[in-house]
């Protein structure tokens, strides 16, 4: 059964595909042009076939993406009569898209991981293996996409939704005076642990936002158990303008 068909103008067809092949849908999705009929033929989620006139395989995918036009539909159930291949739908997106020109980053910072078992299932080389390893040591993008084999690498895993911003989490910490330390904020150590392992990598800067709105960069370590309690020393507390009991923002950078 043909489902009503709807324009590219108004859905990532990547997005789609990654969608139908996650569901385990068998059948064949076409994209009508005036160029031609882009067909993607999948069986349990698996691509059995690629074609767009005389392309075939990425390269019909490659021909399709350059001008991501037209009004598709999915036939649900149907199977290629002659299938000539057996790949995920990961593998052929993403040596079609690292023939395209590569994009700008959508984020510069580091990024997380957001399904193993998909990115398990792709075969890398050594050197594609070294930078996902660089990536989950929470490096950031922007220090990695100089190079533009990597560059392409991870526009083509962010734009298949295999890498995401890292997100780390904001803590409202409660201002207390310490003379226990010179030129450092202390905070809990459990709040320590859980932003290294949002960031992925050490840490040994914050910003903190006062409730005026002015954001002070500063030094600082973990400490025993300080629960909700932002420790600095009288120093600090008076250059950065704060006063002692006041609640503040506070994220590592």
């Amino acid at each position: 059964m043909t489902q009503s068909s709807a324009n590219l103008e108004t859905f990532d067809f990547l997005e789609l595909l990654v969608l139908l092949a996650g569901q385990g849908r068998t059948g064949a999705l076409r994209v009508e042009r005036p160029d031609g009929t882009f067909q993607a033929w999948l069986e349990g989620g698996r691509l059995r076939h690629l074609g767009f006139g005389e392309r075939q395989g990425a390269a019909a995918l490659v021909h399709l993406l350059r001008e991501p036009r037209g009004r598709f539909g999915f036939d649900e159930g149907l199977r290629h009569l002659g299938p000539g291949l057996d790949l995920s739908v990961d593998e052929v997106a993403l040596e079609a898209l690292t023939a395209l020109p590569v994009p700008e980053l959508p984020f510069g910072g580091p990024a997380r991981v957001t399904s193993p078992e998909r990115l398990a299932r792709l075969r890398m080389t050594l050197r594609e293996q070294a930078l996902l390893g660089q990536i989950e040591r929470g490096r950031p993008l922007s220090e990695l996409a100089g190079d533009p084999a990597a560059r392409g690498l991870i526009a083509g895993l962010v734009r298949l939704g295999l890498l995401a911003r890292r997100e780390v989490r904001v803590a409202r910490l409660t201002v207390t005076v310490t003379r226990e330390v010179t030129g450092v904020a202390v905070l809990d150590g459990v709040i320590w642990d859980r932003w290294r392992d949002d960031l992925g990598r050490p840490f040994a800067h914050v910003a903190v936002r006062a409730p005026a709105g002015a954001v002070v960069t500063l030094p600082v370590r973990g400490g025993a158990s300080l629960g909700a309690q932002l420790l600095v020393p009288p120093e600090v507390l008076l250059r950065a303008g704060w006063r002692a009991g006041e609640s503040v923002l506070v994220r590592p950078i």
